[in-house]
């Protein structure tokens, strides 16, 4: 009951907004799905994996392709001028894959995840906007800057390969890997009104955050710390998007 006086306590005044107000902010959390460009990434795991079978003798199953995975974030939008909206855009992508293989008594693990989070500013040019209007459709422009991340988890504690008899030790290698990069979009979109100030919207587009290399710090078995590391491995979050979302118009 308290959560719910909470909730009427916030949105009650959005509710109340006058539909003849002109609505000069929006609001707008979205969900979303991103496809990045990632065949550099894709390549070095498919070609890492195969070291691994080969070296322990072993079938270690794929780990899978960083291929795609859900954005999640949000926007504040401004009306300025009859058909323009200057938003800015904050969202989060992060996806992982992994393998791991437990013939008792050994253990083989792998793991690569990338994660970013990108601040973009967008100016959005609407067709004749109108905010009763049922339906409104933009083009958009954008820049910015995305933050990445990638981390590297490789664990194995066999110690020969049953095959061939070639003796190795254990292995136990993270890697924790940073960069950023501008990034520049472009996007189509649409908003339907529901009854003021609600509305649904959705956009898809493409973006460029070609980042290449990243550096950071790769520790080892034996505890030593490898610092300044730049990665073999080029990273490219470019690629198709889609986000659809709430949107609050808020008037001042």
């Amino acid at each position: 009951m308290r959560n719910w006086t909470r909730l009427s306590t916030i949105f009650l005044p959005l509710l109340l907004v006058s539909p003849l107000m002109a609505q000069s902010f929006m609001i707008k959390p979205y969900y979303g799905h991103l496809l990045p460009r990632m065949s550099d990434v894709n390549n070095r795991i498919e070609n890492q994996i195969e070291g691994w079978r080969e070296l322990l003798g072993e079938p270690v199953p794929a780990p899978g392709k960083i291929d795609g995975h859900r954005l999640l974030g949000a926007q504040v939008g401004y009306h300025f001028g009859e058909n323009y909206f200057l938003t800015l855009n904050v969202s989060h992508y992060e996806e992982k894959v992994q393998s791991e293989f437990t013939p008792a008594p050994d253990r083989f693990y792998f793991e690569r995840q990338v994660e970013f989070y990108d601040v973009t500013a967008n100016l959005q040019y609407y067709f004749d906007y109108d905010s009763a209007s049922r339906l409104n459709k933009y083009l958009g422009i954008g820049v910015g800057i995305l933050f990445a991340k990638a981390r590297s988890n490789t664990q194995s504690t066999f110690i020969s390969n049953p095959k061939n008899g070639t003796l190795f030790p254990p292995s136990d290698t993270r890697g924790d890997f940073s960069g950023n990069s501008l990034l520049a979009a472009v996007s189509a979109g649409l908003d339907v009104r529901l009854f003021n100030p609600f509305s649904l919207w959705a956009e898809a587009g493409y973006q460029f955050a070609n980042i290449g290399h990243l550096e950071g710090t790769v520790n080892t078995f034996d505890g030593r710390a490898i610092t300044g590391f730049t990665t073999n491995t080029s990273f490219d979050f470019s690629g198709f998007y889609f986000r659809a979302g709430l949107g609050i118009g808020l008037s001042f």
